[in-house]
């Protein structure tokens, strides 16, 4: 049994492919655009592509001595009951 979802789907699909009325078109545009503007940015994420700088970022990162420092001195900061 197919999931009724896609069957309903594939119905409003086949009813828009049949439409010839400018009016119909612009009342479904409408609604798609309402609920694309629900609380949403409706923007493609192609406008976000973030480059890949890991070699950048791992060069200035911590080195392992600093690290440790500063996990020390983290431990020493914690509230230890005496």
């Amino acid at each position: 049994m197919e999931n009724p979802i896609t069957e309903a789907k594939k119905e409003l699909i086949q009813w828009i492919k049949e439409m010839d009325e400018l009016e119909d078109i612009a009342e479904v545009m409408e609604l798609k655009d309402r609920m694309n503007s629900n609380g949403k940015v409706a923007e493609t994420q192609s406008e976000y592509v973030v480059k890949d700088d890991f070699d950048e970022r791992f060069a200035k990162g911590l080195t392992s001595a600093e690290s440790r420092k500063r996990t020390r001195e983290f431990i020493e900061k914690l509230p230890w009951k005496k």
